[in-house]
């Protein structure tokens, strides 16, 4: 016996399969309720691909890394279940969708065992030692496409034990998988919300965008192909060592009633690794990398009455061919009333296309988490860069859009950023920059000349302003805000 058919042998006999398929039918699932649930105005986008997928009302949506791959979790209204969506590829083989449900669901029921001379009829129920498949759902659409749904029940001891999945394919080698988890229990229910998510899937508005986002992530390469290291030190070195006041304005316009949200000192110099732990230039002059420290403090709202104020101060670093950057954020939050306060650390390092990211919570006896973002292609823009960015633009004289992917301290993730430059017809010398993230978060930014900083406004109306340290200090203080 050949090793090969020896170690499919043995897959075979340790996956317990039974090789005939049940003589009875799969059942035949009603189409979806289209009253079962509603959809939010928030939409959820998996940037790599340019798919949007709506949110229950009721639901919750996030992004996650998971095993490496940027995940998009859709928590189900009442607990009923957990949608899981991922964009993946085939590894250069371009497979049909049949292909794909198949290796799916050899991988659900004969787990280990892929071996592709296992015949498999999704339409028809079979039953291995792993579980049962329940066979399709009616065809409905997704992102342009017509997709069937196939549902399987694990026999596994799990709450979750019926699993649903629906392929929806994008080109020959990309596809997107939507995944169901939920229980015997909550099914008919999670399954009708299932499909409808995927129903709600679509390509932005079609080709036109996706055309679109490519020329914006190509014009964003074309940036970072003609950016030198003289660019980056002179912008670094331009960067003034400024507070920058934080705040809502007030809806009449009168000064004494603009709301605070927080303020920054923002700092860059040309430095070293060893500056990350340091916080400060360590050697006897500059040094041979980029160095970002941003310093803050924003208060926060607990929606009862009582507020907190969380300081943080994250020192980036980025060497001198953008391959090596790492990162150190420390971050504190002091509830009112409260002595000790609650205190998270993250740690970040990156070489080449490697990445991983650990965020320590202190006090729960150092208790953390390790995630690995995946880059996104030649597109993809350090920390350091990704503030710098817009002073590199003016600095480099580029008006257009501009597409990059960062790394997202919020999400934890890499996600699409574009950058909007153009010099400003009305009054010379100063330019308008957007940036926009996914989920239509914006922020329309002044600068001068120079790229220094006049004012920004994000999409939720906080304002940003740079001002002097003791103007700061007389505005918190005249309103009784913690200043220690």
């Amino acid at each position: 016996m050949s090793p090969t058919i020896f170690r499919i042998f043995v897959a075979w006999l340790l996956a317990g399969v039974l090789l005939t398929p049940r003589a009875s039918a799969a059942p035949n699932f009603d189409p979806p309720d289209p009253d079962a649930v509603s959809f939010a105005t928030e939409t959820v986008e998996l940037d790599a691909v340019g798919l949007r997928i709506g949110v229950p009302v009721g639901g919750n949506a996030e992004t996650r890394q998971i095993a490496g791959r940027t995940t998009i979790a859709i928590e189900l209204p009442d607990g009923i279940g957990t949608v899981m969506i991922q964009s993946r590829e085939t590894d250069g083989k371009p497979l049909s969708v049949l292909d794909l449900e198949k290796a799916i669901m050899r991988r659900t029921l004969f787990r280990s065992l892929t071996d592709e001379r296992i015949r498999l009829e999704i339409d028809l129920a079979v039953e291995t030692d792993a579980g049962i498949s329940l066979g399709r759902a009616p065809a409905i659409p997704a992102a342009g496409r017509i997709v069937r749904p196939f549902y399987v029940r694990l026999k596994e001891q799990s709450a979750q034990a019926m699993r649903g999945f629906s392929v929806v394919q994008l080109e020959p080698e990309v596809f997107v998988l939507f995944q169901l988890f939920s229980s015997d229990e909550s099914f008919l229910l999670a399954r009708d919300a299932f499909e409808l998510i995927v129903m709600s899937a679509s390509l932005d508005d079609g080709a036109a965008l996706d055309t679109q986002r490519a020329q914006r992530v190509a014009a964003g390469v074309g940036v970072l192909d003609v950016l030198t290291r003289d660019d980056l030190a002179a912008v670094v070195a331009d960067t003034p060592d400024q507070f920058e006041r934080i705040y809502r304005p007030a809806p009449g316009g009168a000064a004494v009633d603009e709301e605070e949200v927080g303020y920054r000192r923002v700092r860059a110099w040309l430095g070293s690794p060893e500056d990350v732990d340091t916080g400060e230039p360590t050697g006897d002059g500059p040094g041979p990398g980029y160095v970002l420290r941003v310093d803050g403090s924003v208060l926060l709202d607990d929606g009862l009455g009582g507020t907190s104020r969380a300081d943080s101060r994250a020192v980036y670093y980025m060497s001198p061919d953008r391959r090596q950057e790492s990162w150190k954020v420390e971050m504190s939050v002091r509830e009112e009333g409260k002595r000790k306060p609650e205190v998270w650390n993250e740690v970040g390092f990156r070489l080449g296309e490697s990445m991983s990211v650990q965020i320590t919570h202190l006090n729960e006896k150092g208790l953390s988490s390790t995630i690995r973002p995946s880059i996104e292609g030649d597109s993809y823009i350090s920390r350091v860069e990704a503030y710098l960015m817009p002073a590199l633009l003016i600095h480099l004289k580029r008006e257009g859009t501009y597409s990059f992917y960062a790394y997202d301290q919020a999400a934890e993730v890499n996600r699409l950023r574009t950058i909007t430059t153009e010099l400003a017809a009305d009054r010379p010398g100063l330019w308008r920059v957007t940036t926009t993230l996914p989920g239509d978060q914006e922020e329309r930014t002044e600068y001068n000349e120079y790229g220094r900083l006049i004012r920004s406004e994000t999409s939720e109306g906080v304002v940003k302003v740079p001002i002097e340290f003791d103007r700061l200090y007389e505005i918190w203080r005249a309103k009784k805000l913690p200043l220690n």
